[in-house]
């Protein structure tokens, strides 16, 4: 992982412990009505390795530290020679057709996976490559392709992961025209953040590396769409969403209350008025009991855009290799602001080199 908290381990137990890093941004400022001065805007930053870099170079970064986090645990020269590479990217829609938009992201993620390696001395098969967009519900449709791929005998292993930065001066400009940052005079606002987070997927146990903790499983990921998305003139119902986490649960063991939700909820009202509707649906329809816990990992590490779902992703696998995890199984779910949805559960057996992993 590459974030404002750090690599992954100190990331996931900063996260525990509730630490957060924000800091005031140094290029863009708001004013609140009846000020003289202006107020800042606070910003989720990686410390360091960002620095400077802005557009395709900040998402090179991102990779690059990601990736080097990796390299601590996993040999990369050898895992991308046998990998299936899937990374979802932030999603520049700007109304053009699903061809042309997936043709953009294609080359945007080539240029940023090609030079983030080159960065680290590693080559990788680049017909192995496969990019996604999608907002924050980037992570699991990448995953769920990645899924289908080793269902598919295609791979036995894949590294699936996403990067995204919205702290960068023209993203927060954008935000506060929109009233959608957090400020003074608009409390239900989002805090940017920016992170990459990467995971290896494996269908049984690992040839590189000694299974010397719990095996962390994913299931498969449930997708949905919902139609009315943000710009809609009606709020969203939450049925798509409830629909996902539903198949989620139905389709795991354990008892109902034996659940935590990872969600992408982010201080905007929308997705929380969404996810509430989602969680009334499932305790009316029985699929959860009581009150549901769930982390949010927006508090902190702000809102990262397409990688939500793999920091979501990673604090619930870290969760179970610390064995603090509170429920069986950890649900994370993603809300994209163009219609998509998503869930998909992790959970460990508690039996080292046995089962899929992670």
């Amino acid at each position: 992982m590459s974030s404002s908290l750090g690599p992954s381990t100190t990331a996931c137990a900063a996260f525990r412990a509730g630490i957060v890093r924000t800091k005031p941004s140094e290029s863009v400022t708001t004013f609140a009505p009846g000020d003289s001065e202006p107020q800042p805007v606070f910003v989720h930053e990686v410390l360091g390795s960002t620095f400077g870099f802005t557009g395709e170079g900040r998402l090179v970064a991102l990779a690059m530290e990601a990736l080097e986090d990796l390299r601590t645990s996993v040999p990369l020269e050898s895992l991308g020679r046998e990998a299936g590479i899937f990374l979802a990217l932030p999603d520049f829609s700007d109304g053009s057709g699903p061809v042309e938009l997936a043709a953009a992201t294609e080359r945007l993620g080539r240029r940023i996976l090609k030079r983030a390696l080159e960065g680290l001395g590693v080559s990788w098969p680049e017909e192995r490559w496969r990019f996604f967009s999608g907002g924050s519900a980037g992570f699991a449709l990448a995953l769920e392709s990645a899924q289908r791929a080793m269902e598919r005998h295609d791979y036995e292993t894949c590294v699936v992961g996403a990067i995204d930065s919205l702290v960068e001066p023209g993203t927060l400009r954008y935000l506060l025209s929109e009233r959608r940052l957090k400020t003074t005079d608009n409390p239900v606002g989002l805090v940017p953040g920016e992170a990459g987070a990467i995971l290896v997927l494996r269908k049984g146990p690992s040839r590189l590396e000694p299974a010397t903790g719990p095996t962390v499983d994913i299931a498969a990921v449930h997708l949905g769409r919902e139609p009315h998305a943000r710009g809609a003139k009606l709020r969203p119902d939450g049925m798509a969403l409830a629909a996902c986490v539903q198949a989620v649960l139905s389709a795991g063991p354990g008892a109902k209350d034996d659940v935590l939700f990872i969600t992408d909820l982010n201080g905007e009202e929308v997705r929380a008025w969404e996810w509430g509707c989602a969680l009334l649906r499932l305790r009316g329809d029985g699929a959860v009991a009581g009150d549901s816990p769930f982390w949010i990992p927006a508090t902190g590490f702000g809102d990262v855009g397409a990688a939500a779902g793999a920091v979501g992703a990673a604090l619930a696998r870290h969760a179970f290799l610390r064995h603090y995890a509170p429920a069986r199984r950890l649900v994370v779910i993603s809300q994209s602001d163009s219609g998509e949805r998503a869930a998909f559960a992790l959970s460990s057996s508690g039996i080292p080199g046995t089962g899929g992993r992670t």
